[in-house]
């Protein structure tokens, strides 16, 4: 368009605006007509071709596809440029912020298995259940911080009879932390709730309750911690995990805490860093809940497994090899971008060194 004049922008904006929309997936269509949003966009999109090609068709009266008699005349004029130039100091930083966006989102739905989704409008935590003759397993990705009113929604989603609830949370009983490792100052900051505020209601038990033949069918909703002890992990993730309560979670401000952590991190984090915490902070906890799985369900016909977003690739995966089948699918909005505390989180943000 900034060199050649003869681009017809009538034909080639609309696709280019319709690129730039599907960065967003199409939102907020989904919000208007549902869970088949995509179709919709699909069938709008060849709509919309024919259209243009029609269009194009008339304007160079010989063919649907772009012609010679479109570009006789000299392509370049300075002028048109200089406004091309003008034009985008407004449309490439928005065009680089829905590639970023996107690029984010991608990344986020993928790593989670598609649990989490980034939109427009907030982030949004996929719930699924499987099931297998009279058997379910409710799968829901987390993260340690949301609003209120998700984890009320997510309470009143749990069956009230025969149900067991697979806890997560690393326990510590060695006291191998020496600081206290808490989403608190971050969730005062955004404005949200952590995640261990969020209360299930129902009886607390042990392995050796659920191991035991004394009680076939549990009338009511059970809650067992089914989560490793922080003595499992490598010295190394212990190491870090001090060290991310210490600086960043504990910090007054996060930017400077997060440039104490990195400074701490370049003299004591080694080369294999990542495959050790990944295996303690997923492969490890994956296989202790999934270990749970056969003596819960010869006892309860509910399972629900509220654990971070994270760990649920691993675990959606042994539960399908187990033979259980998705039925369901819903998504609730965990953070709502507009209600966000935006001018304090800048005041946080802004107050490094002061």
């Amino acid at each position: 368009f900034g060199f050649n004049r003869h681009l017809p922008k009538r034909i080639l904006l609309p696709l280019l605006i319709w690129l730039a929309w599907s960065l967003i997936d199409y939102w907020p269509l989904e919000m208007v007509v549902g869970e088949q949003y995509r179709l919709y966009a699909f069938v709008a999109q060849i709509i919309v071709g024919l259209i243009i090609l029609h269009l194009n068709r008339l304007l160079n009266n010989r063919s649907f596809l772009l012609a010679p008699n479109q570009f006789y005349r000299p392509f370049f004029r300075f002028r048109n440029l200089l406004i091309f130039g003008l034009i985008n100091i407004v449309v490439f930083p928005v065009i680089l912020l829905l590639i970023t966006f996107s690029a984010a989102g991608n990344l986020i739905e993928s790593n989670s298995a598609g649990f989490v989704r980034l939109k427009p409008d907030g982030l949004y935590m996929a719930d699924r259940t499987y099931r297998k003759k009279d058997k379910q397993i409710q799968l829901t990705g987390m993260i340690h911080l949301a609003q209120p009113e998700y984890y009320r929604a997510l309470i009143a989603s749990i069956p009230p009879d025969r149900t067991l609830i697979l806890m997560e949370g690393v326990t510590d009983k060695k006291g191998l932390l020496s600081e206290r490792f808490a989403y608190g100052n971050i969730a005062d900051l955004l404005g949200l709730t952590s995640q261990d505020k969020m209360l299930f209601q129902g009886r607390l038990i042990d392995a050796a309750t659920l191991n035991s033949s004394a009680q076939k069918q549990p009338p009511k909703v059970d809650l067992l911690p089914a989560d490793i002890d922080l003595s499992d992990f490598d010295p190394l993730t212990i190491k870090v995990l001090n060290a991310l309560a210490k600086y960043v979670l504990n910090a007054d401000s996060p930017i400077a805490g997060y440039l104490e952590f990195s400074r701490w991190a370049q003299s004591h984090i080694t080369a294999d860093f990542n495959s050790i915490i990944m295996d303690d902070l997923l492969g490890k906890r994956d296989k202790y809940v999934v270990s749970y799985l056969p003596q819960a369900l010869k006892k309860y016909d509910h399972l629900v497994i509220p654990w971070g977003a994270l760990h649920m690739k691993g675990i959606e995966q042994s539960v399908i090899e187990k033979g259980f089948v998705l039925t369901t699918h819903q998504e609730r909005l965990s953070i709502d971008f507009l209600l966000l505390p935006y001018g304090q989180i800048w005041e946080r943000l802004t107050s490094v060194g002061k």
